[in-house]
């Protein structure tokens, strides 16, 4: 009895404890329940709504620039490259390999899979760690677009939430779809799109199973499985069906050694890299290294293939052809060789401004808008005048006396800007030679000295437009300023006596510009305002006023011959040209013509802001003027073949800056060349004209040969150019051809006999704002010479103007002049 007794009472206490065990882990997994739910609670109470109809607005898509003919420039992204794709356009085999090794039960669960979240929690009690996965391809979207990276049950707990919101409102296409689209594959690759072009320079709709097994296979650890690591390329190397990849470089040497150098020299010449690289790797500001294929994506490539063979993807044939095709890496570039950063940067700009001033947008969300919000981007360039420039800007017989500075740059430097004056757009632009890298210092909107450059457009434009003719009579003799000093100088150290407005120019007279500047207006302020008035209608707007600088400021005549406290940009400097070539209607210059979203909307349409300068005769009778500039003065070497070219040279003080601006029936441009810290050139404004000759001739290759187009209201009339009245039977060698706007042309004949001595056209000399050349003292004193000399004309007649001090009216006996 005691023994059963003892037997009962440890049966009771077996099953008390086994109860008491029972109810203790009832009460735990209870309490855990309730602090898991409380946890569960607290954390989706603070966890934002979401919108999940609006997904597709929140990818983020790299923008593209196309040049006019739509040929790529640039791919704009920030942190990452992203092409955004339909699902149509991605491969069957693409969807499987990432549904096999990423979720398998994709099409089963309805965005959290159980089964893999018990796993992994098992998994990482045993581990003690946060290391095994559960997310299911719907949990990584929701946490691609809505949360952070980090490994937190709070984060989970999130991504499950948002997950099953996303399942309720999208189909597994559109949740596939975008999976694939913002999952980041290593390289700076974000989405199938971009990988296939980042690695194969493919479209992702052209990925064989192997390749889209080894894209699938990144997403593990997209550093430790991507496609290909690099490799230092050997001296000897051979450079054949090599990759190259570029690098900034951390630890910039202080010289590059000759044989790494001889290696570049060698990549340049195959085509391997581009200039501006070429430029980069001998500063040492980046590396070079080649692709090789990663062992370690091919390994993770078998277990996709693996995985996809299991689940029934593919064929067991599919599986050996996929497991022995042999991976090719091609490097996918993101942007047209040949072509440096100048244009894209301005391209951008001008979309951000558009972006802020024409939709209102913010900074943020312009720039947001350009970096990630998939714009394709039509620009203005014409991608065969782009590299016509790039190319005889790399070659240094075009800049004699070239030289390296302190900081290894090349000089000296140069600019050109390319635009068609009849819309604005801008054909092409280089702000600089022989430099790479990107958002470099762009030259083309930096001001210079224009020097006589600025002489058409600040007097001789407004002088023709307040009624003066082309054969308006100025006295090139000798000028005195306000305080009796002469001033300013010619060039060429000489007086062309009286001399129509067509000569002045034609010979680049600064004694002739600063008094047909005197003439504009019945005061001298009134006349410097209305050159300032001028030049403002015209686009430039460097121009730095009395009220904004008392001390030091472009409020005076030296502005007429290019004096300027800051000077002008090349770009405003070829638009207000523009305004000449395209019968007085100013083009504001324009990069691009249209943005469209990846939708293809057009989202901005840029058309140039244009405003009436001056009439077409009066644009007319300028362009004529400057016709003579090219055939017969200062800018000859700037001519071509079968085409009229209306321009002029600009050369400043101790040959600083040399200028050519000028153009054609078809386009104008200008041509900028000097030293960054202010150097002599070697020769003054001829190199650039020479420049602009050599390559606008090959801009205007294959185009038919035309004149300029004349307006309605021009006639022709026979002149004498001593006089500027209507030639008469005394005018002898002086009678020239003119033309006039209709009404303005003289009305008596000239009356005069004449004498001439021909001036010589000479080249331009550099002179500053003064107009002083470089024989300053020896000039000075062949004119007080002269002065002293010449108290009476060759008929005995004594010069004088009226204040008893000879000067004034006074002309060298070996100039034109007329006698009575």
């Amino acid at each position: 009895m005691s023994t059963d007794n003892s037997n009962k009472k440890l049966k009771k206490k077996r099953k008390f404890g086994a109860k008491s065990i029972l109810s203790t882990f009832i009460v735990f997994f209870l309490l855990l329940g309730v602090t898991a739910g409380g946890i569960i609670f607290a954390v989706l109470k603070n966890t934002s709504p979401i919108d999940p109809s609006n997904i597709q607005n929140m990818l983020d898509d790299s923008s593209f620039i196309y040049d006019k003919d739509g040929n790529l420039i640039e791919k704009v992204h920030s942190d990452s490259f992203r092409s955004v794709v339909s699902i149509e356009k991605m491969p069957k085999d693409l969807q499987n390999a990432f549904i096999a090794i990423e979720d398998e039960r994709f099409y089963k669960h309805h965005g959290v899979d159980p089964k893999r979240i018990i796993g992994a929690v098992i998994y990482d009690i045993k581990t003690m760690s946060k290391a095994q996965g559960a997310s299911t391809i719907t949990q990584q979207l929701a946490k691609n677009i809505y949360l952070t990276h980090e490994k937190t049950y709070t984060r989970k707990i999130k991504d499950m939430y948002y997950a099953l919101e996303l399942e309720r409102y999208l189909t597994k296409d559109q949740i596939l779809e975008m999976y694939l689209n913002t999952i980041y594959l290593g390289r700076g690759a974000t989405g199938a799109q971009a990988a296939a072009q980042t690695y194969f320079s493919k479209d992702v709709s052209e990925l064989n199973v192997a390749e889209c097994a080894i894209i699938a296979g990144i997403t593990k650890n997209p550093s430790r499985y991507s496609p290909f690591t690099t490799e230092k390329i050997a001296s000897g190397e051979s450079l054949d069906n090599i990759q190259l990849i570029f690098y900034p470089n951390s630890t910039k040497a202080e010289s590059i050694p000759a044989d790494e150098s001889a290696l570049f020299s060698q990549m340049l010449s195959k085509g391997l890299i581009d200039k501006f690289q070429y430029d980069q790797l001998n500063k040492g500001e980046i590396v070079v290294r080649k692709a090789v294929l990663n062992p370690s994506s091919v390994e993770r490539q078998l277990t996709v293939l693996g995985k996809m063979l299991e689940l029934g993807f593919i064929s067991q044939e599919q599986y050996d052809e996929a497991k022995s095709y042999p991976i090719e890496i091609k490097i996918g570039s993101k942007s047209a060789s040949g072509i440096s950063s100048y244009f894209g940067d301005l391209v951008k700009k001008q979309v951000l401004q558009e972006l802020i001033t024409e939709k209102g947008f913010s900074e943020d969300e312009a720039r947001d808008t350009l970096y990630k919000g998939g714009l394709r981007i039509y620009s203005t360039m014409d991608m065969n005048m782009q590299k016509i420039v790039e190319k005889e800007f790399e070659n240094p017989a075009n800049f004699p006396g070239s030289f390296k500075d302190s900081s290894g740059t090349v000089q000296p430097q140069a600019s050109m800007v390319i635009m068609d004056p009849k819309n604005g757009e801008v054909r092409a632009l280089v702000g600089g030679r022989m430099i790479g890298g990107t958002k470099i210092f762009n030259r083309a909107i930096n001001p210079r000295q224009p020097g006589s450059a600025i002489k058409p457009l600040a007097a001789y434009l407004p002088a023709l437009d307040k009624g003066m003719t082309a054969a308006t009579i100025i006295d090139d003799s000798p000028h005195y300023d306000d305080k009796g000093n002469l001033w300013p100088r010619n060039y060429d150290r000489k007086y062309g006596g009286p001399s129509t407005m067509r000569a002045l120019l034609t010979r680049s007279s600064n004694v002739g510009t600063v008094k047909l500047a005197e003439m504009l207006s019945t005061s001298k302020a009134q006349s410097v305002k209305t050159m300032i008035s001028y030049l403002e209608k015209l686009g430039i707007s460097t121009i730095v006023k009395s009220k904004d600088n008392p001390s030091i400021n472009d409020e005076n005549f030296s502005l007429s011959m290019g004096g300027m406290s800051k000077g002008v940009t090349n770009l405003e400097l070829t638009a207000a040209y523009g305004a000449i070539a395209n019968s007085g209607v100013y083009n504001e210059p324009i990069f691009f013509t249209r943005a469209e979203t990846a939708n293809g909307d057009v989202l901005l349409e840029n058309k140039p802001k244009t405003r009436k300068v001056v009439s077409a005769q009066v644009a007319f009778i300028l362009q004529d003027l400057m016709k003579s500039v090219v055939e017969d003065g200062t800018g000859s070497r700037a001519k071509i073949s079968n085409m009229p070219v209306a321009g002029k040279t600009g050369t400043t003080s101790n040959n600083y800056d040399a200028w050519f601006v000028g153009y054609t029936p078809y386009y104008v441009g200008a041509t900028w060349i000097g030293s960054d810290l202010p150097r002599e050139l070697s020769t003054g404004s001829k190199m650039s004209a020479m420049l602009w000759s050599k390559i606008m001739s090959q801009v205007h290759s294959g185009l038919p040969s035309k004149q300029f187009d004349q307006p309605d209201g021009i006639i022709k009339v026979s002149i004498c150019s001593v006089s500027g009245k209507l030639a008469s039977s005394n005018c002898g060698g002086h009678v020239k051809s003119e033309v006039f706007a209709s009404g303005t042309e003289p009305k008596s004949y000239c009356s005069l006999s004449h004498y001439v001595a021909p001036v010589e056209p000479v080249e331009e000399q550099p002179t500053d704002a003064n107009g002083l050349s470089p024989n300053e003292a020896e000039w000075e004193n062949q004119v007080e010479e002269w002065l002293d000399n010449s108290n009476t004309d060759n008929n005995g007649t004594t010069n004088n103007n009226g204040n008893g001090n000879g000067k004034g009216n006074n002309k060298p006996p070996q100039d034109n002049f007329c006698s009575t």
